[in-house]
Protein backbone atom coordinates (compact mmCIF):
# COMPACT_ATOMS: atom_id res chain seq x y z
CA UNK A 1 0.00 0.00 0.00
CA UNK A 2 1.14 3.54 -0.85
CA UNK A 3 2.26 5.93 1.76
CA UNK A 4 -0.02 9.24 0.52
CA UNK A 5 2.50 11.50 2.38
CA UNK A 6 5.52 10.64 1.34
CA UNK A 7 4.90 10.74 -2.29
CA UNK A 8 5.71 7.22 -3.18
CA UNK A 9 3.54 4.50 -4.55
CA UNK A 10 0.99 6.46 -4.73
CA UNK A 11 -0.66 6.81 -8.22
CA UNK A 12 -1.82 10.25 -9.99
CA UNK A 13 -5.75 10.05 -10.36
CA UNK A 14 -7.35 11.28 -13.73
CA UNK A 15 -9.95 13.31 -13.01
CA UNK A 16 -13.55 11.93 -13.94
CA UNK A 17 -14.33 15.22 -15.94
CA UNK A 18 -11.19 14.55 -18.70
CA UNK A 19 -12.12 10.68 -18.87
CA UNK A 20 -15.06 12.06 -19.99
CA UNK A 21 -14.24 13.68 -22.20
CA UNK A 22 -11.38 11.66 -23.85
CA UNK A 23 -14.32 9.02 -24.25
CA UNK A 24 -16.71 11.34 -26.07
CA UNK A 25 -13.46 12.28 -28.22
CA UNK A 26 -13.10 8.81 -28.59
CA UNK A 27 -16.28 7.92 -30.07
CA UNK A 28 -15.72 11.03 -31.90
CA UNK A 29 -12.95 10.16 -33.89
CA UNK A 30 -13.83 6.33 -34.11
CA UNK A 31 -16.80 7.42 -36.05
CA UNK A 32 -14.78 9.84 -38.07
CA UNK A 33 -12.47 7.07 -38.87
CA UNK A 34 -15.31 4.88 -39.94
CA UNK A 35 -16.54 7.10 -42.29
CA UNK A 36 -13.32 8.16 -44.19
CA UNK A 37 -13.32 4.46 -44.87
CA UNK A 38 -16.59 4.28 -45.91
CA UNK A 39 -15.87 7.27 -48.17
CA UNK A 40 -12.83 5.55 -49.34
CA UNK A 41 -14.69 2.57 -50.40
CA UNK A 42 -17.17 4.55 -52.54
CA UNK A 43 -14.58 5.78 -54.34
CA UNK A 44 -14.82 9.66 -52.78
CA UNK A 45 -10.92 10.05 -51.72
CA UNK A 46 -10.98 13.88 -51.19
CA UNK A 47 -14.00 13.25 -48.14
CA UNK A 48 -12.04 9.96 -46.96
CA UNK A 49 -9.15 12.03 -46.31
CA UNK A 50 -10.31 14.59 -44.65
CA UNK A 51 -12.46 12.10 -42.33
CA UNK A 52 -9.08 10.12 -41.43
CA UNK A 53 -7.61 13.32 -40.84
CA UNK A 54 -10.18 14.66 -37.95
CA UNK A 55 -10.26 11.39 -36.59
CA UNK A 56 -6.74 10.91 -36.55
CA UNK A 57 -6.38 14.44 -34.75
CA UNK A 58 -8.87 12.99 -32.00
CA UNK A 59 -6.58 10.11 -30.87
CA UNK A 60 -3.32 12.30 -31.10
CA UNK A 61 -5.87 14.54 -28.60
CA UNK A 62 -7.04 12.04 -26.76
CA UNK A 63 -3.34 11.29 -25.89
CA UNK A 64 -2.59 14.53 -24.72
CA UNK A 65 -5.18 14.95 -22.54
CA UNK A 66 -4.53 12.26 -20.64
CA UNK A 67 -1.03 13.32 -21.13
CA UNK A 68 -1.37 16.38 -19.25
CA UNK A 69 -3.72 15.02 -16.88
CA UNK A 70 -1.04 12.87 -14.89
CA UNK A 71 1.37 15.67 -15.10
CA UNK A 72 2.42 15.93 -11.60
CA UNK A 73 1.57 19.35 -9.93
CA UNK A 74 4.42 22.01 -9.76
CA UNK A 75 5.72 22.31 -6.72
CA UNK A 76 6.08 26.19 -5.80
CA UNK A 77 9.03 26.74 -3.47
CA UNK A 78 8.47 29.24 -0.77
CA UNK A 79 10.73 32.03 -0.31
CA UNK A 80 10.69 33.26 2.89
CA UNK A 81 10.51 36.76 3.73
CA UNK A 82 13.86 38.70 5.15
CA UNK A 83 14.24 42.06 6.84
CA UNK A 84 16.95 44.02 4.22
CA UNK A 85 18.77 46.84 6.47
CA UNK A 86 21.38 49.50 5.07
CA UNK A 87 24.71 50.26 7.19
CA UNK A 88 24.83 54.16 7.12
CA UNK A 89 28.60 55.34 8.14
CA UNK A 90 29.88 59.21 8.52
CA UNK A 91 33.52 59.56 7.51
CA UNK A 92 33.65 62.50 9.60
CA UNK A 93 32.46 61.16 13.17
CA UNK A 94 32.28 57.81 12.62
CA UNK A 95 28.83 57.56 13.39
CA UNK A 96 27.24 53.66 12.48
CA UNK A 97 23.67 53.89 11.73
CA UNK A 98 21.52 51.02 10.43
CA UNK A 99 18.04 51.39 8.85
CA UNK A 100 15.28 49.66 7.01
CA UNK A 101 16.23 49.15 2.96
CA UNK A 102 14.85 51.68 1.34
CA UNK A 103 14.23 51.76 -2.44
CA UNK A 104 17.10 53.71 -4.26
CA UNK A 105 19.36 52.91 -1.72
CA UNK A 106 23.02 51.67 -3.06
CA UNK A 107 26.60 51.22 -2.17
CA UNK A 108 28.74 54.67 -1.71
CA UNK A 109 25.69 56.78 -2.04
CA UNK A 110 26.69 60.12 -0.23
CA UNK A 111 23.76 62.68 -0.70
CA UNK A 112 22.97 61.07 3.36
CA UNK A 113 23.22 63.83 5.50
CA UNK A 114 24.65 62.83 8.85
CA UNK A 115 22.61 63.25 12.18
CA UNK A 116 24.94 63.89 14.45
CA UNK A 117 28.24 66.03 12.31
CA UNK A 118 25.75 67.28 9.42
CA UNK A 119 28.38 65.83 7.37
CA UNK A 120 27.96 63.33 4.24
CA UNK A 121 27.08 59.95 5.08
CA UNK A 122 27.71 57.01 3.17
CA UNK A 123 25.80 53.88 2.64
CA UNK A 124 28.32 51.33 3.36
CA UNK A 125 26.44 47.90 3.21
CA UNK A 126 23.14 46.27 2.27
CA UNK A 127 22.22 43.15 3.52
CA UNK A 128 19.50 40.90 5.02
CA UNK A 129 19.13 41.14 8.70
CA UNK A 130 20.27 38.02 10.91
CA UNK A 131 17.46 35.80 12.69
CA UNK A 132 18.26 34.92 16.48
CA UNK A 133 19.00 31.55 15.35
CA UNK A 134 21.43 32.32 12.57
CA UNK A 135 23.26 34.34 15.27
CA UNK A 136 23.94 31.35 17.90
CA UNK A 137 25.23 29.33 14.89
CA UNK A 138 28.16 31.65 14.10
Amino acid sequence: MGDRGSGRGVIPQVPWVVILGALALGVFSLLNLYLGFQAYASGRAEQASYYILIGSMGFAAMGYMFFRARAPPLRRTLIPRVEVVTTIECPSCGLKRVRSFERGDYIFRRDIPCSKCGGQAVITRIHRKRLPEEARQL
